[in-house]
């Protein structure tokens, strides 16, 4: 601890840190908040940007699924927005989440299998040109549960 500071203390003192100029406001204006990230979709309900899936490459940590759905989120969010999530998260009161493509905006989806299959299963649909309405019902015709609401709650 005692070399840590003495480290410290010896490239301050010699001026190799120089501090970062920063920008500062002009007087009476406040710096204007970073802007939110937003997926590409604009008729999306859920406005939260897809992690990137290159976060999920290893293998070791992530099952091998897990990236590509999140290649999945990305590559079709419109689509992915039409789904219910049927692991509950939208029922959760921790979670709330709006559409299965809100579970792609966080590390959830990588723990979830229901999450995965779901938008593996959209993806592969969607490639072979399958109309959104149809991956949306052939999704809860699989994966829907008694007492869960119908899916068709997207907008538009």
């Amino acid at each position: 601890m005692r070399a840590r500071f003495l480290l410290v203390a010896a490239v301050l003192a010699t001026g190799a840190l120089a501090a970062a100029p920063t920008k500062r406001p002009a007087p009476g204006k406040a710096a204007p908040p970073p802007a939110a990230p937003k997926n590409s979709c604009e008729k999306c309900v859920e406005r939260g940007q897809v992690l990137d899936p290159a976060r999920f490459s290893d293998t070791r940590i992530y099952e091998r699924e897990v990236k590509p759905a999140y290649e999945i989120a990305r590559k079709y969010p419109q689509t992915l927005d039409r789904i219910h999530c049927f692991c509950e998260c939208q029922e959760s009161m921790t979670h709330r989440h709006k559409t299965l493509l809100t579970c792609f905006t966080s590390e959830h989806a990588a723990g979830c299998g229901i999450c995965i299959r779901e938008a593996m299963l959209a993806g592969e649909l969607k490639d072979k040109g399958v109309p959104d309405d149809q991956i949306e019902n052939t999704v809860e015709s699989l994966f829907k549960t008694d007492g869960h609401r119908p899916t068709h709650a997207h907008p538009g």
